[in-house]
């Protein structure tokens, strides 16, 4: 039980300062893999492709999964509820700020400033995850083999993903159902 107490504390920290989504939320899971061990990187990317097929915000599903991973439907409870709890808050107080302040110049400059840090952590996080689905350094480093450096499966199915996602941007959906389909039929390793 001490174990998702310190989940939900650590989680509540992460809801408290994952400005821009839930995507921002990606850098502090490789936080918790470091200090904690309480799932690995590749499990990483499995959280982040199951919270993407599933309803709602994405920070919320992949909290609700490693609750339970750490602590069962007890532990998904607690840690759901601990990452909410502060922009719950913040955004309750915030909206009236703002709602009082449009017209601040300060204020609007102080929001143009974060709208890019937001997406730096969401840059990076993508950058962390094509690094362990589609680079494998550590396999290149003992073999020496430019084919164990890249897996061309995974490279060939990013590029043919990002050009699907922005060719339909509005409809993620078809997206998401072309990859279960030839995930199903394909496999990286």
């Amino acid at each position: 039980m001490n174990e998702i107490f310190l989940l939900a504390f650590e989680y509540m920290k992460i809801g408290a300062v994952a400005i821009g989504g839930g995507y921002t939320v990606i850098p502090f899971l490789y936080y918790l893999v470091d200090k904690y061990k309480w799932f690995d990187v590749a499990e990483i990317t499995q959280m982040i492709a199951i919270s993407n097929l599933t309803p709602g915000p994405i920070g919320i599903n992949m909290a609700t999964f490693v609750g339970v991973k750490v602590g069962g439907a007890i532990g998904s409870a607690f840690v759901t509820i601990a990452f909410l709890i502060p922009s719950f808050i913040m955004v309750m107080f915030i909206a009236r700020f703002l709602k009082k302040n449009a017209d601040n110049p300060l204020i609007n400059n102080i929001m143009y400033g974060l709208r890019p840090a937001a997406v730096a952590l969401i840059g990076v996080a993508g950058l962390k995850i094509m690094t362990h689905t589609v680079f494998h350094l550590a396999k290149f480093k003992q073999t020496h083999n430019i084919f164990d450096f890249i897996s061309l499966k995974a490279f060939i199915l990013l590029v043919f993903f990002t050009i699907l996602g922005l060719k339909y941007r509005k409809n993620p959906m078809i997206l998401i159902v072309v990859a279960v389909i030839l995930g199903f039929f394909v496999k990286l390793s």
